[in-house]
């Protein structure tokens, strides 16, 4: 497979970025027990998953409003 030169630089911050993740949590996480680095990402996915259905929502309230007008 042959990537142009900004499709490489795309791969290469996509791995930067996994990388830093893997190493936040790492630190993030020790010292604490599998049960509790489980809750911690249970609600942190909650979390996200609430941000993303209000930006939902208000898209939606704005296409509404604007189909109206």
């Amino acid at each position: 497979m042959i990537f142009d030169k900004d499709d490489f630089e795309k791969i290469l911050n996509a791995e930067h970025l996994m990388f830093d993740a893997a190493l936040d949590l790492s630190r993030a996480t020790q010292g604490m027990d599998l049960d509790a680095i489980i809750d911690d990402l249970d609600a942190v996915e909650y979390q996200a998953l609430s941000a993303i259905l209000a930006v939902k929502e208000v898209k939606a309230a704005l296409g509404v409003q604007k189909d109206e007008d």
